[in-house]
């Protein structure tokens, strides 16, 4: 591991009650979406039929997760699209950007429950 103290390290993080009912992986991909929709939340961005909404194809997750392959990074979506924590979109403006959007299905729910709001400015740091 490299102690390199000028290069910021993204930290990934799970609320053991979440990684229990769900699965780790799932709790650590599920943190990092609230993360951005709580960004976006913040900066009145991405609001769509009544959700806010983060976006990323499989592919652009993979620096936020290089310990991930893509098909492990897609199938850790779409698990969470099946159990009915996540729902998917396409707000792309370009009819061929077939790049998803994602929301919570119970945003208000998960929000309540894991709200880092206070705490965004930190987790900021974590992810950029």
């Amino acid at each position: 591991m490299s102690n390199n103290t000028n290069k910021k390290t993204n930290r990934h993080f799970f609320f053991p009650e979440i990684a229990e009912a769900i699965g780790v992986y799932e709790a650590i991909m599920l943190n990092h979406l609230i993360f951005w929709i709580i960004v976006n939340i913040k900066s009145a961005k991405n609001r769509r039929e009544e959700r806010t909404w983060t976006y990323n194809s499989v592919v652009d997750f993979k620096p936020y997760f290089p310990y991930w392959s893509t098909s492990q990074i897609r199938r850790i979506l779409k698990s969470l699209v099946d159990k009915g924590i996540i729902i998917e979109g396409n707000f792309n403006k370009l009819k061929y950007d077939k790049t998803k959007w994602y929301a919570l299905n119970d945003e208000k729910g998960w929000l309540d429950l894991y709200n880092p709001f206070d705490d965004t400015e930190l987790w900021e740091d974590c992810y950029r």
